[in-house]
């Protein structure tokens, strides 16, 4: 199972919309996971549509449409782990102890956004994977689950 995580596109401050590179790349994956901070509707909807399955919780920064449309943590199970959800909010800095604390049973991996910055961390025994910024500068995530095993490999995507 192939997953790719993208975060923060920030459609159109960043982006003034989804470049091809992304509707491309989905098509490789079983399952496009959003982490937050789209802005718009639309960008959730266009996500929708190229993706195989998707799966998305909203961002401190999206609109009221998206915040109805898309909750603000989910858990999904992918292969053999319960994976939690969530974009994250407030500063960089214990945003993984704020995120875990949304969580009444701590899944085993939790795929969050926010900070920009990509992560693949460990906090009290979760595994935390965070893509970057895909409106800044193409960052994803790719997650392979195969058996017992979730690797993680960053990649930039062209956003032009």
């Amino acid at each position: 199972m192939k997953l790719l995580l993208l975060s923060d596109t920030h459609v159109p401050v960043y982006l003034k919309s989804l470049p091809k590179s992304l509707a491309d790349f989905a098509k490789e994956v079983d399952t496009v996971v959003g982490l937050g901070d789209y802005t718009n509707l639309n960008t959730v909807l266009e996500l929708k549509a190229i993706s195989k399955n998707f799966y998305g919780v909203h961002g401190n920064m999206d609109e009221i449409d998206v915040k109805e449309n898309l909750p603000q943590v989910l858990v999904v199970r992918f292969g053999p782990f319960d994976v939690g959800l969530c974009h994250g909010w407030g500063p960089p800095y214990q945003i993984r102890e704020r995120i875990l604390n949304l969580f009444e049973e701590k899944p085993q991996v939790i795929f969050y956004g926010h900070t920009h910055f990509i992560d693949d961390s460990e906090l009290k025994n979760v595994r935390f994977i965070n893509p970057g910024s895909f409106g800044e500068n193409g960052s994803v995530a790719i997650v392979e689950i195969c058996g017992q095993m979730l690797t993680v490999n960053f990649k930039k995507l062209s956003i032009t």
